[in-house]
């Protein structure tokens, strides 16, 4: 008589098994990680790299040959992060709130953006479109990673100025930085002579485009308020799920604005700030931010131990001086650098601010997203290495933000007023 095979080791079962644990650690970590120096993400990428060392499936991981899959995946977890941060900005039509993350905007994320393609020319020997497109996905400060020093959740009052602009920067600047990965897409989709279709660009990729993602998002903010409290009882709005209620407000103005050709990453921070305008009720604000904060948790953990993965798998060709010296002089240097320049003269604020503000310029899951849809939109023979390059620097970015934010957080305390 035969014996029946009890257990069932196959690859499917083991890839549940690794999900859930990952899932559960999402959940746990952060309260464990409380006032240490070391981040979720440093966490992630370890395990990633045990799950590398120890696992029988992963020689390689080809991110050339899932390009959409990864494109996908990274643009929902920064549209949930971007419902997460319009949620804190409880005045997203006052001054005080964009004095000055509206310079980092204007002034330091062009120099950044400048600067990082001439170093990857220069250093890498890209090519112009492939300079281009790196400096446009590496510019924008990333609404992910950047949560450790945002602003407080709804219900408490902005905890700092710094964190506040830093959370208004990283909000708006993932959206402005599509007309520029649109404009190295048309480089070296449409020829290197722009004379072409450069207006085109302006006026479509630029100007209606970033117009459409803001019409959108107010519009829908404002008329999912109406529908929700003001057509609903007082005893109706108690039974609404705050978990579909925040999946309506992250999905319909993404998706609503991408339809009608806006951009909708502006359109999905716009719409969650303008709710957070005229939802004055701090439970219900609260509950919304506290399951986006959820979600953003479980697809960061899922996503950076497969960074970790990466990385291990392809260790070697991550660390090339090149590659190593290209992404310091970004985050150490052009960033900072940007960042200083554009808080010139804001007597306002302390040197420790501007330097904080400067020096934030964390890299992550909005630059992976972007380099996908081009190299899913275009050829660019530069590929692999604009991968690789793009993995060094937000790997660099999580260990060098990383380990530094809690001596930022406390040092911030100092400064615990919006005025």
């Amino acid at each position: 008589m035969a014996i029946p095979l009890l257990f069932d080791f196959s690859t499917y079962n083991i890839h549940l098994l690794l999900i859930g644990l990952v899932i559960l650690l999402a959940a746990t970590i952060p309260n464990l990680l409380k006032n240490k120096h070391i981040t979720e993400p440093i966490i992630y990428i370890a395990i990633g790299t045990l799950i590398y060392l120890f696992g029988d499936h992963y020689d390689s991981i080809a991110a050339l040959n899932n390009v959409k899959v990864i494109e996908e995946i990274t643009e929902f977890v920064v549209i949930v992060a971007l419902t997460n941060a319009g949620l804190k900005i409880k005045n997203p039509f006052s001054w005080k709130t964009w004095k000055y993350s509206f310079w980092l905007l204007l002034i330091a994320m062009p120099i950044t953006m400048v600067a990082s393609a001439y170093v990857s020319h220069w250093i890498l020997d890209f090519t112009p479109a492939a300079a281009i497109l790196f400096g446009a996905l590496i510019a924008p400060t990333d609404p992910v990673l950047a949560s450790d020093l945002q602003t407080s959740k709804p219900s408490q009052q902005d905890s700092s100025r710094t964190r506040l602009a830093l959370t208004s920067e990283a909000g708006i600047n993932d959206g402005l930085a599509f007309p520029f990965t649109y404009f190295a897409i048309f480089f070296i989709t449409k020829g290197s002579n722009y004379s072409q279709w450069i207006a085109n660009w302006f006026w479509v990729d630029f100007v209606y485009k970033i117009a459409m993602g803001i019409i959108v998002g107010l519009l829908l903010g404002w008329l999912l308020y109406k529908m929700v409290f003001k057509f609903t009882s007082k005893n109706q709005q108690s039974k609404i799920s705050r978990g579909i209620l925040s999946l309506a407000l992250t999905l319909l103005p993404y998706a609503i604005a991408e339809i009608l050709g806006g951009y909708g990453f502006i359109a999905v921070f716009l719409a969650a700030s303008a709710f957070s305008h005229v939802e004055k009720d701090a439970k219900h604000m609260d509950n919304l931010h506290d399951f986006t904060e959820e979600i953003e948790r479980i697809f960061v953990a899922l996503l950076f131990v497969v960074i970790g993965i990466y990385m291990a798998s392809n260790f070697s060709k991550l660390s090339d001086p090149k590659l190593l010296l290209t992404a310091l002089i970004l985050i150490l240097f052009i960033r900072p650098i940007a960042g200083w320049v554009s808080l010139l003269g804001k007597k306002d604020i302390s040197t420790f601010e501007k330097f904080t503000l400067s020096f934030y310029g964390i890299r992550g899951v909005g630059s992976i997203y972007y380099l996908m849809y081009a190299l899913g939109a275009a050829t660019f023979p530069e590929s692999e290495k604009l991968i690789q390059l793009t993995a060094v620097t937000i790997i660099l970015s999580v260990f060098i933000h990383g380990i530094s934010a809690i001596t930022i957080q406390k040092k911030l305390d100092q400064y615990d007023n919006v005025d």
